[in-house]
């Protein structure tokens, strides 16, 4: 049947099977026995990758064609003298070096703040934005002033040196007594009703007695959520730490630890911090007044998959102590007279400000105000107001990927069904993650920005322009960048692949066990990989690394790093090169790189994002944003 199927599709005559030697005839059986259901898969996975590589190569080559100059022979047409010290400055500008913009916001490389970026962009188009990864070089034991313990927030790959802890200011420090022996007696009691509702006799009485008070919050997390999470919290304040504290970031004893004198870092680590970050962004002049280091986490109710909505860089958690203690750092006088003599000069009217963006409900807290000088006030309030509009534009843009959430919401709504599902008790969807991650972009953001990558790209700010010949830069970027974002990628790949077995199916039944993990119902294997509600959206295709730099100084780096190497060159992921002079792509295959020709010569466009998704709520393809 297989061979005469063949024979059709081929257009092969009866006559010409009849010519065939039998030794014809066995090879053409063999290939047909060996061409199994399973390599037939992988070959249709094969092309399903190619033509969305395809699709993100040509966006690529045509956006920096249009922003960057046109490809003449290899190596490209040199670019306008521009300054190359700030990401996101048209290509065809005058030099800038004395320009400054309103402000400036560092992010993680998350896919999520993809889109962030994009309407700081468009709402305020003079900000600069950047990206590195979310721990912010400050990988650190951290424990907050209400935490027992100390989590650790970095990237899994590297082991933190140094402690950190979150201290209140000292004239609310007997405030601070006080309601912590109120939550210590509210944890007790907490605690006591938990193992007595175990025991036959004192579950009984527990469960007639309190049951249908139980009930009451119960119902009201599922049908008011967002009026139920306020009066949570403002019940709450009342037991809850002071609001104004510090982070206990300087070392006065030569060993760190966790204890005493032993907390922190010393100066010279801290200068080396953000002097690191400062060079890999490619931030090293043009700096604004006011300059955000944004952190990211998930805060949702009822969620044991919660750790894969945080941060990668920060093993699940949230990355708003690293930006808050990067920008204490830059703000130390001391730490800034360290850099000048480094060569990096950080304008005394330059203020950082460390703050976190929670990506379930699409809210920024901001760190330290109170430092903030009156001087900086109006600038301060411009930008707060600004990421207001941004936050409420970002979650109209996620709210298209959710069913609950109808097509025609307004930017207000859309905020409001967004912070309701991240209160809801019933949700069993708070928000997708990097469910759609495919690609990751390491280079300036000027060469991409303007573009509508839907929330697909991972994002890494790199100026090649600022690093030396053996790419010292992009090797310290690539070491923790490519692990962290390849192993977020395949966690999706491998649990929409096979939910039940990679992943761990749907999450309704699973129960948080010993802290450890999730298993169904009473079922005693634990589950890895992700849940079919965290998946459901993703396109299971290898993470597409494009990396502006040659061909020569990727090689090195895979040299130097066997990790690196690893996974770019064993098939984990896919590899292409932007060439930083122009808009010329290779694409790595079998140890070689080979040049790609895009198939079109022209992206659609749109006057905004907004104009681009409306009423979609399927994968968009990427368009060029012309406002």
């Amino acid at each position: 049947m297989l061979v005469f199927q063949l024979a059709q599709v081929l257009g092969c005559s009866p006559v010409a099977l009849h010519r065939l030697t039998e030794a014809d005839w066995s090879t053409l059986v063999l290939q047909i026995e060996s061409f199994t259901e399973v390599e037939r898969r992988r070959l249709f996975h094969l092309a399903f990758e190619r033509r969305f590589r395809r699709q993100a190569l040509d966006a690529i080559a045509i956006h920096t064609r249009n922003t960057y100059g046109k490809v003449g022979e290899r190596g490209g047409v040199s670019p306008p003298v521009l300054s190359m010290t700030t990401e996101n400055r048209s290509a065809d500008a005058a030099p800038l070096a004395n320009q400054r913009s309103c402000f400036q916001a560092c992010f993680c490389i998350d896919t999520r703040e993809e889109s962030f970026r994009r309407h700081i962009e468009e709402v305020v188009p003079d900000a600069e934005t950047f990206s590195t990864a979310g721990f912010f070089n400050v990988p650190i034991y951290y424990r907050g002033v209400a935490d027992a313990h100390f989590s650790t927030l970095c990237p899994i790959v590297v082991r933190p040196q140094h402690w950190i802890t979150e201290e209140v200011v000292y004239s609310l420090e007997e405030d601070d007594r006080r309601r912590a022996k109120t939550r210590r007696a509210i944890g007790t009691a907490t605690h006591s009703v938990h193992i007595g509702s175990r025991s036959i006799t004192r579950g009984a009485v527990l469960t007639a007695g309190l049951g249908v008070l139980a009930s009451v919050p119960l119902v009201a997390r599922v049908l008011f959520p967002r009026m139920t999470a306020r009066i949570r919290k403002s019940v709450g304040r009342f037991v809850e730490a002071p609001r104004v504290t510090r982070l206990r970031l300087e070392r006065f004893e030569s060993t760190p630890g966790p204890e005493g004198n032993h907390v922190g870092f010393s100066l010279d680590e801290m200068a080396n911090i953000g002097e690191r970050v400062l060079r890999d962004i490619g931030l090293t002049s043009g700096f604004a007044r006011l300059l955000f280091f944004f952190g990211h986490g998930s805060f949702c109710l009822n969620n044991p998959h919660k750790s894969a909505y945080g941060c990668g860089a920060c093993s699940g958690g949230a990355g708003g102590p690293n930006a808050r203690a990067l920008a204490a750092m830059l703000n130390d006088p001391r730490v800034r007279t360290i850099l000048y003599q480094r060569g990096l000069d950080i304008p005394a009217e330059t203020f950082f400000v460390g703050g976190l963006h929670n990506t379930c409900s699409d809210t920024l807290t901001f760190y330290d105000l109170d430092l903030l000088p009156k001087s900086h006030l109006a600038d301060f309030e411009a930008a707060r107001d600004s990421l207001d509009i941004v936050c409420q534009r970002n979650a109209h843009e996620r709210c298209r990927r959710f069913q609950s959430a109808p097509l025609n919401l307004s930017f207000a709504a859309a905020h409001e069904h967004v912070e309701g599902r991240s209160e809801d008790l019933a949700q069993t969807r708070p928000e997708f993650g990097n469910a759609t991650n495919t690609v990751c972009f390491v280079g300036r953001r000027h060469r991409l920005r303007g573009l509508f990558l839907d929330r697909r790209c991972f994002m890494q700010s790199y100026d090649p322009a600022q690093d030396d010949e053996r790419l010292s830069i992009l090797g310290r970027i690539l070491a923790p960048v490519v692990p962290v974002c390849e192993g977020i990628n395949l966690q999706y790949f491998f649990s929409y692949i096979d939910s039940p077995g990679w992943g761990c199916g749907t999450k309704l039944p699973h129960n948080v066990t010993s802290l450890l993990g999730v298993m169904d119902g009473a079922a005693s294997d634990l589950r890895p990989g992700l849940p079919w509600q965290g998946v459901e959206i993703h396109e299971p295709v290898r993470l597409l690394f494009v990396i502006e730099t040659k061909p020569e100084g990727i090689f090195q780096i895979m040299d130097r790093d066997p990790l690196v190497a690893k996974i770019l060159k064993n098939g984990w992921s896919q590899l292409a090169l932007l060439d930083p002079r122009s808009s010329e792509i290779l694409i790595y295959r079998a140890g070689e790189f080979h040049p790609f020709q895009p198939d079109i010569t022209e992206l659609p466009k749109a006057e905004s994002s907004l104009d681009w998704y409306r009423g979609q709520r399927e994968h968009l393809e990427f368009a060029e944003i012309v406002s």
